[in-house]
């Protein structure tokens, strides 16, 4: 069996690239493992992150965001200064949000490098079977670590390994479609995409179009997907799918010596199917708690009230908007009633996971 690791952190997305990153920049000695034989392929993502000043204004508490996002403000393709939210019926609602587009496989191949440069040993065509203590099985042998970052998605083999509950998540579908799409994020409602939303996220001469259901789906998303692309107009490549997290963290994300990170901890956006900006100031956390755990014994279950008390509040929020607006997913009519009833405004309080309403702490007499 190899020598010890003070860490392994499984998955070589940005949760887990960037939990390395900061594991191996405070001394630690750390395997960063991904069952890919190439980081970041295939894509399985919008490829939009927010700009640090929308994260300042939905985080404030979270500092440092130009060190932590060097690498997608490196490989950002696009600015994205507005999301247009479009009803059953195509009236639109324009809120204003900064974001950018990425090269997802860029991104995570760049945050990867940064962890290796500190110091963090990479192996690749690595898929974990089981954890068991300080033990990780893998198809390449067992390796032994002090502490196991799991940031391997939302069906966790390490989450299930140490008996952590799943994140409640819902199957998603998107693909690239070439073409010149302006400069808008555009977010489409109604059953063509029930209980979620359908999107086009524009790229440079091109764009990342998906589809994403809720938890309750279980017909064919393919289906939904072709329908959608084609009452476009597009013919997008090839499509790859997965799941997202939709109903924010389950209760517990460290248990022993393991914590969880990114959609292995249902770290995304209820609102608004964002996760990126989550899941590396997420891992961020991870690796920095890993280190005083290790350096000055601080107990693990520090990271569980770290993270919460820096995202934890607008996932919280997110998770409960939905459930407002699940009320209405199943018609199409009624949907339309209600968007037009919360405006402009408060969708974009929605799509920020603030609160809806008496956003400023006051309540009714």
């Amino acid at each position: 069996m190899p020598s010890p690791y003070d860490a392994i952190v499984i998955g070589g997305g940005p949760a887990g690239g960037t939990a390395a990153r900061y594991a191996a920049r405070r001394g630690l000695k750390v395997l960063l493992a991904d069952k890919r034989k190439e980081i970041g392929v295939p894509v399985q993502c919008g490829e939009y992150v927010a700009q640090n000043e929308e994260v300042r204004s939905i985080f404030p508490t979270v500092g440092a965001l130009e060190d932590l996002m060097e690498v997608p403000y490196q490989v950002r393709e696009l600015d994205t200064p507005v999301i247009r939210i479009w009803s059953p019926k195509g009236r639109r609602y324009d809120v204003p949000f900064r974001g950018f587009t990425v090269r997802r496989d860029r991104m995570d191949q760049g945050i990867v490098a940064q962890a290796v440069h500190e110091g963090a040993e990479l192996l690749t065509e690595t898929t974990v079977q089981r954890v068991r203590g300080q033990e990780v099985e893998t198809n390449r042998g067992t390796f032994q670590g002090k502490v196991i970052v799991g940031c391997d998605g939302p069906r966790s083999t390490v989450a299930k390994s140490v008996g952590l509950e799943w994140p409640v998540s819902a199957p998603a579908m998107s693909a690239t479609a070439r073409g010149d799409f302006g400069t808008a994020t555009d977010m489409f409602f109604g059953n063509l995409a029930p209980g979620g939303y359908a999107w086009i996220i524009p790229k440079a001469g091109c764009a990342n179009v998906g589809l994403g259901t809720w938890q309750h789906f279980r017909g064919n998303l393919r289906a939904l997907f072709d329908r959608f692309v084609a009452s476009r107009g597009l013919e997008p490549g090839k499509a790859t799918g997965g799941f997202v997290p939709v109903l924010g963290p389950p209760p517990r994300t460290v248990k022993d010596n393991v914590m969880l990170v990114g959609d292995a901890a249902g770290m995304v956006m209820a609102t608004n199917g964002g996760g990126n900006n989550l899941a590396m100031i997420a891992g961020r956390i991870a690796g920095l708690t890993a280190a005083d755990h290790l350096h000055d014994g601080v107990p693990l279950d520090a990271y569980e009230s770290r993270w919460r008390a820096a995202i934890g509040g607008p996932l919280e929020e997110g998770v409960k908007i939905k459930g407002f607006a699940d009320r209405f997913f199943g018609s199409d009519r009624l949907l339309e009633v209600a968007m037009m009833l919360l405006g402009r405004r408060r969708m974009a309080r929605a799509i920020r996971c603030q609160r809806l309403w008496f956003p400023n702490g006051a309540k009714p007499l």
